[in-house]
C-alpha cells in the first residue's frame, strides 16, 4: 500500500488550473514580446529613414539672408567716387577706394565708423579712374588718369590679448607702379595672379587701346604689350577679362561685341568675335578662370566657356552654357566668389542676385533703393556688400551652405567646365581650390545595378539549378554533406573574397579572358556530349553508378570543358581578334579594357550570393509535398519532368524570395566591389569596365566628408537611395511572391 495517497479530483482540478494559468501567462508574455519586437523593428527602420531624410533635407533648403546694417558711407560726396568695394576675411572692416582722397578707407562693421585711412603715394597729383579687386586675397589694381597702373593690397594685422580677444588693424601697402599709356586715362583694368604670385594685368585706355603685361614685386617691370590695334575695336571698351595663365583675353565693347584673343597666337587679330543683341555691361571669370561670366544690357546673365567644335580644336571657342534668372534692368556690376562657383550681380534698378554656375540656381535676390554701383562678396561667403548710387552701403549676412546641389546636379546631365557636352559625372574632390564639384549620383546608381546584374547573372543559374538537383536528385547521404558545406560559404568574409578577386583572380583572368569566355560554350557542350555518351552505354554499366551520385561524373566533364575553352582561347584570339583582344575591344567599342572589370565582379560577387540563394531555394524545393511528386510519377512523368514542371513552379515563390534576398545582398555589397573593381564612377554597361556602387562610394568618400558639409549630406542621399531601392525591390518581390503563391496554392 502506497504511503502517498493519490490526489483527489479537486486537487487535480486545482493543479490543472494552475498549469493552465501558467501556460496562458507564458503565451501572453510571448505574444506581447513578439508583437513588441515586430513593432520595435518597424519603428527602428522608420527612425533610420527619418534620420537619413533629415540629414539630406538641408541640401535643398533655400539660401537665407539677413541685413546686418545699412547706412550711407561717411565722407563720400558721391558714390561714383568709390571705384572698388571690399571686406576683410573676418568681416570686421569694409574698405573702398575714395578717388577724392586718393586713399583706401576702412569702416568698422561694429561701430559703423571710419577707423583708418591709407593713402596711396602714386595717387598724389592724379586721381584713380578704374580699379579692380581680386575675388580673394584683397589684391588691388588701380588705373589712373595719367596712364599708370598701381598695384596694392589691403592688409589686416590680427593680434590676440591675454583674454583671447581679437584685434584687427587695417592698412594698405603700395607694391608698385607701371606706366602703360602716358597721357591717356585708364578706363578698365583687370588682373590675375598666377601660381608664382606674378600679377598678369590687362588695361584699356580712353583711346580704345588694350595692353597686357606682367608685374613682379621687387623686380623691374617689363613694358606692356599692345593687344588689338585701335581701329580693329569699333566700340568703346566696357570690360576686360584675362586668365591667370596670361594666354586668353576677352574684350567687350558697347556695340555688342566680345573679342576673344589667344595672346600666344596673334595679339592683333581676335581669335573669334561674338555678337550680342545688347552690349556686355559686366564680365569676369569665375574662380578657376574657365567660365566667363557675362552681364548684359538687357539684364541677362550668362556663363560661357570653351567647348571643342571638333576633335582637332586646340583653341576652344567659347559657347553659352549656363543661363540664369534675368534681371529687370541692365547689369551694372558682377562680382565672382573667391571660393566657389558662385557670383553676385547687380542691376540698374537696384536688384541684387546671387547665382551659382554649376547648378544654375539663383540662390538669393534682394533690392536696393538705388541702382547698384559696387558689390563685394566676403571670402568666407557669409557676407554680401552692396553700394547704391545714392551712397548707401548695405551689409547682408548670407547663409548659403549647399549652392551646388539641385535635382539636376544629382540626377541630370550637367555641362561642367572643361567638358564638351553635358554628362553624368561623380567627382567630389580635386587638387585645387577652384575645382568644380560633380555630384551626379546616376553613375553610382548604374554601377550598383550593373554590379548586381553581373553578380546575379552568374549566381542565379548555378544556385537555383544546384538547389533543384540537390533536393530532387542527389543521394541523401551526399546531400547531408554538400548542403552544410555550401551554407558555410556564406560565412566567408566579403573582404577575403574581394582581396582574392582583386589581387589574384583579376590579373589571372586578364591573361585567360578569351578562353574563359569560351568556357560559356565549351562547358555546356562537353556536358551535353558526355550525357549523350553516358546514355549510349549499356544499362548494366550505368546501373553501377548509384542514383544521386551523378555529380561525380559531371565534375570531370566541367573540368574538361574548361580545359578545352582555355586551349581554344589563343586560337580564337588570333583568328578573330588579331591576336590582341583588348585592342580589339577598344577599336570596336571605344572602351578601354580594365583588369578589374564587371566579369571579375560577377564571379566574385556570385560566390558571395550563391550560398544565400542556394540555401533558401533548396529549402523551398524540399518543402514541396511529396504527394505532388507521387502524383506526377503516377501519371508517367520522369524525375526530370517532375522537377521542372511540378516542383519548380510550386516552389517558385520561395525561389523568387531567394533571388530577391540575393539581389539585396548584391546591392548592399561594399568590400568586394571596392577591392575587385577599378572603383571608377563611369557611365558604362560594358562588361570590360569597372564601376563604383552606392555602397562602395559611401565607404570611399565618408573619411573625406566634413560633418554637415555638402559631400557629407550627398552621401546620405546615396544611403537614402540604397534604402529606397531595397524597400521598393522587397515590396515588388513580396507582391510577386504572393501572386505566385496564390497561383500555385491550389495545385
Amino acid at each position: 500500500m502506497s504511503d502517498n495517497p493519490s490526489p483527489s479530483p479537486s486537487q487535480r482540478l486545482l493543479a490543472t488550473k494552475a498549469v493552465s494559468r501558467r501556460v496562458k501567462l507564458i503565451d501572453r508574455t510571448a505574444n506581447f514580446v513578439i508583437h513588441a519586437s515586430g513593432i520595435g523593428i518597424i519603428v527602428i527602420v522608420a527612425l533610420i529613414f527619418v534620420f537619413i531624410g533629415a540629414e539630406t533635407l538641408p541640401l535643398f533648403r533655400s539660401a537665407r539672408q539677413a541685413i546686418k546694417f545699412e547706412q550711407r558711407l561717411p565722407e563720400v560726396t558721391k558714390a561714383t567716387h568709390v571705384l572698388m568695394l571690399g571686406v576683410d576675411e573676418y568681416e570686421a572692416h569694409v574698405y573702398w577706394l575714395d578717388t577724392d582722397a586718393g586713399a583706401l578707407r576702412f569702416l568698422s562693421t561694429a561701430t559703423h565708423g571710419i577707423v583708418a585711412q591709407a593713402p596711396l603715394p602714386a595717387l598724389a597729383g592724379t586721381h584713380a579712374t578704374a580699379a579692380y579687386r581680386t575675388p580673394s586675397r584683397d589684391k588691388l589694381t588701380i588705373g589712373t588718369a595719367d596712364g599708370r597702373v598701381i598695384f596694392a593690397e589691403a592688409k589686416f594685422a590680427v593680434a590676440y590679448d591675454a583674454q583671447n580677444r581679437r584685434t584687427i588693424t587695417p592698412s594698405a601697402r603700395q607694391l608698385g607702379v607701371v606706366s602703360v599709356a602716358p597721357g591717356r586715362a585708364v578706363t578698365v583694368v583687370h588682373v590675375r595672379q598666377n601660381s608664382s604670385g606674378d600679377w598678369l594685368y590687362s588695361v584699356a585706355t580712353d583711346d580704345g587701346r588694350v595692353f597686357t603685361g606682367k608685374f613682379v614685386e621687387d623686380e623691374p617691370f617689363t613694358d606692356p604689350k599692345s593687344v588689338g590695334r585701335a581701329e580693329k575695336l569699333s566700340g568703346k571698351i566696357t570690360g576686360l577679362a584675362g586668365d591667370f595663365e596670361g594666354n586668353r583675353l576677352f574684350v567687350a565693347t558697347d556695340d555688342g561685341k566680345l573679342c576673344q584673343y589667344y595672346l600666344a597666337e596673334n595679339r592683333d587679330v581676335p581669335f573669334r568675335i561674338y555678337d550680342f543683341p545688347g552690349r556686355v555691361t559686366a564680365l569676369d571669370y569665375s574662380i578657376g578662370d574657365s567660365a566667363l561670366l557675362l552681364g548684359l544690357g538687357d539684364g541677362s546673365v550668362e556663363a560661357w566657356f570653351g567647348v571643342r567644335e571638333n576633335e582637332t580644336d586646340t583653341l576652344r571657342p567659347i559657347h553659352r552654357v549656363h543661363t540664369f534668372a534675368k534681371l529687370p534692368a541692365a547689369v551694372t556690376w558682377l562680382q565672382p566668389s573667391g571660393r566657389d562657383k558662385g557670383f553676385v550681380v547687380g542691376a540698374a534698378d537696384g536688384t541684387i542676385q546671387l547665382d551659382f554656375t554649376t547648378s544654375e540656381r539663383t540662390m538669393l535676390t534682394s533690392k536696393l533703393a538705388a541702382p547698384v554701383h559696387a558689390l563685394a562678396y566676403s571670402s568666407k561667403l557669409t557676407a554680401l556688400l552692396a553700394l547704391g548710387t545714392d551712397g548707401t552701403l548695405r551689409v547682408t549676412a548670407v547663409d548659403n551652405p549647399h549652392p551646388e546641389i539641385s535635382f539636376k546636379t544629382l540626377f541630370g546631365k550637367v555641362h561642367y567646365e572643361g567638358y564638351d557636352a553635358p554628362e553624368y559625372i561623380w567627382q567630389s574632390t580635386g587638387g585645387t581650390d577652384d575645382f568644380e564639384a560633380k555630384f551626379s549620383l546616376v553613375p553610382l546608381i548604374i554601377g550598383t545595378l550593373k554590379g548586381s546584374f553581373y553578380g546575379l547573372m552568374f549566381a542565379i543559374p548555378i544556385a537555383v539549378l544546384a538547389a533543384l538537383y540537390t533536393s530532387q536528385f542527389m543521394a541523401p547521404w551526399l546531400r547531408s554533406w554538400l548542403k552544410p558545406a555550401v551554407e558555410i560559404m556564406a560565412a566567408l568574409p566579403s573582404v577575403v573574397i574581394g582581396f582574392l578577386a582583386g589581387l589574384w583572380f583579376a590579373p589571372l583572368l586578364e591573361t585567360v579572358m578569351p578562353g574563359t569566355l569560351l568556357c560559356v560554350f565549351t562547358v555546356p557542350l562537353v556536358i551535353v556530349a558526355g550525357t549523350i555518351g553516358w546514355m549510349l552505354l549499356p544499362r548494366a554499366v550505368r546501373h553501377k553508378v548509384p542514383n544521386g551520385c551523378e555529380l561525380a561524373l559531371i565534375l570531370p566533364l566541367v573540368l574538361l570543358g574548361a580545359w578545352l575553352g582555355q586551349l581554344l582561347g589563343p586560337v580564337v584570339e588570333s583568328a578573330f581578334f588579331h591576336g590582341d583582344y583588348k585592342q580589339w575591344v577598344f577599336a570596336q567599342f571605344g572602351q578601354q579594357f580594365e583588369q578589374r572589370n564587371s566579369i571579375v565582379i560577377g564571379i566574385a560577387m556570385g560566390f558571395a550570393v550563391i550560398p544565400l540563394i542556394f540555401t533558401i531555394s533548396e529549402d523551398a524545393f524540399s518543402n514541396v509535398p511529396s504527394s505532388f511528386k507521387s502524383a506526377s510519377y503516377a501519371l508517367g512523368a520522369s524525375r526530370w519532368q517532375t522537377a521542372w514542371r511540378v516542383i519548380l513552379p510550386t516552389a517558385s515563390p520561395g525561389v523568387f524570395s531567394a533571388v530577391m534576398i540575393g539581389f539585396g545582398r548584391a546591392v548592399g555589397e561594399t568590400m568586394i566591389v571596392l577591392m575587385a573593381t577599378g572603383n571608377t564612377p563611369i557611365m558604362s554597361f560594358s562588361p570590360f569596365n569597372g564601376m563604383r556602387t552606392l555602397a562602395a562610394n559611401i565607404a570611399v568618400e565618408i573619411p573625406e566628408a566634413p560633418v554637415a558639409g555638402t559631400l557629407y549630406r550627398v552621401l546620405f542621399v546615396a544611403a537614402l537611395l540604397l534604402f529606397a531601392l531595397t524597400f521598393i525591390c522587397n515590396t515588388i518581390a513580396e507582391v510577386i511572391r504572393q501572386r505566385l503563391r496564390d497561383k500555385y496554392k491550389a495545385v
